[in-house]
């Protein structure tokens, strides 16, 4: 039994790493090919003994590239699923096979993982075993907590049963594909295999994890398949906690304003202190000082909280208007310096607008763009942030993708 290599290479700044190579070669026993995403001259050097297919994809899409992958896999029976900086153990796909058969039904296999960031530190995930009892993933709301991307063994016959990456998620389109297909899917770990990651991304647009997630909420039963463990007898009480936990995991990913939304439906469901306090503390974060100024008023707090929070927000909204004043005034350079200070204290939307602005002026374009786009990721309704993240999308002709971040966000 032999697997093709789906390899995705997630960077054009970065090459194939050798790590990934050598990982390869050890293993290429298993290995019938390797369908590389990249292009021809990434590969003219590589020092592997296997056949090495360039498919020349140029686009970021990572659910287009899988997509790909999958057409030119043809006779596969297995995809194995790895990027660039994926490094296999050496016995990792002798122990595939050997899940394989003991357990023939199971449709994907993964490992664990260790995380290798910039500074070569490495962080374990171990994960657990989801066979036979996938369905219980829901409960966690947010699957890539529980399962590794890469490093993951697929049955080619699920696509063609259950459909192809959706490329409306195209940086979150595994878990898609899992959320939407999990009560027919079986899940195997293996237990003993590790897969190693350099981490080379340090902007995530987590959109697309939050749509995946507000999706969900609205497929799968609650009471049976996303939270069995509340107490339904009281369904007020339930539904309130159903509420703020989602909210909770959209404010995780910055979809701050969908959190709002979610705060507040557990408040009018039954009105409790928590859902209330995430709610103002998530107002300041969107940099709504004046939202959060309203929900002081007549909700429960006392004298003592109200006035600890009135100060919080003066306070913050001072900073912000003293920083986009020093902006307008020149003084960006002294701004930029003071801001490691600044978010020890609040890390907040205008802050990051505020960042897009000093990166524009001293023409960093794009990380201009990467501090607007989480500004407005963070809050979608300020007309500001919106024009300001437009006029740098124009000069990098990423005009759509911004309108379509606003959209996955408002839209439902």
């Amino acid at each position: 039994m032999k697997f093709t290599v789906g390899l995705i290479n997630l960077s054009q700044k970065e090459k194939i790493s050798n790590e990934t190579l050598e990982s390869l070669e050890k293993n290429k026993e298993y290995i019938d090919k390797v369908l590389y995403s990249g292009k021809k001259e990434d590969i003219e050097n590589f020092p592997i003994d296997l056949e090495v297919i360039p498919l020349n994809i140029e686009s970021e899409n990572k659910a287009y590239i899988r997509n790909k992958i999958l057409e030119e896999s043809k006779d596969s029976q297995y995809i194995l699923w790895l990027s660039n900086e994926s490094i296999l153990e050496e016995e990792t796909l002798e122990e595939y096979k050997e899940v394989l058969k003991e357990f023939p039904d199971v449709d994907i296999i993964y490992p664990n993982e260790i995380l290798i960031d910039f500074n070569n530190e490495e962080n374990t995930r171990t994960f657990n075993d989801w066979y036979k009892k996938e369905i219980e993933l829901l409960q966690g709301i947010t699957l890539e907590k529980y399962l590794p991307e890469f490093g993951v063994l697929t049955k080619k016959e699920i696509f063609e049963k259950f459909g192809k990456f959706d490329e409306n998620f195209e940086d979150y389109e595994f878990y898609r594909f899992i959320s939407l297909n999990i009560k027919n899917l079986k899940l195997k770990l293996s237990e003993f295999s590790f897969i190693k990651r350099k981490i080379f991304q340090t902007f995530i647009d987590t959109s697309f994890h939050s749509k995946n997630l507000r999706d969900i909420i609205n497929i799968y039963d609650w009471k049976k398949e996303i939270f069995p463990n509340l107490n339904w007898e009281k369904e007020k009480v339930a539904k309130a906690t159903a509420y703020t936990i989602i909210a909770d995991r959209l404010r995780e990913y910055i979809d701050l304003y969908n959190a709002t939304e979610f705060y507040k439906k557990a408040l009018l469901t039954f009105h409790n202190q928590h859902s209330l306090k995430s709610l103002i503390d998530t107002y300041i974060q969107m940099g709504d000082f004046d939202k959060a100024r309203y929900m002081l008023e007549e909700q429960g707090l006392s004298e003592k909280e109200i006035k600890k929070y009135k100060e919080q927000i003066d306070n913050i909204e001072n900073i912000v208007n003293n920083l986009e004043k020093a902006v307008e005034e020149g003084k960006a350079k002294e701004v930029l310096a003071s801001i490691p200070e600044v978010i020890s204290i609040y890390e907040g939307a205008p802050i990051y607008n505020i960042l897009g602005v000093i990166h524009f002026i001293g023409k960093d374009i794009e990380g201009s763009y990467k501090y607007l786009y989480k500004a407005v990721s963070m809050n979608p309704l300020n007309e500001y942030y919106k024009a300001n993240l437009l006029d740098v999308a124009k000069l990098l002709n990423k005009t759509s993708k911004v309108e379509k971040l606003i959209e996955r966000i408002l839209i439902n």
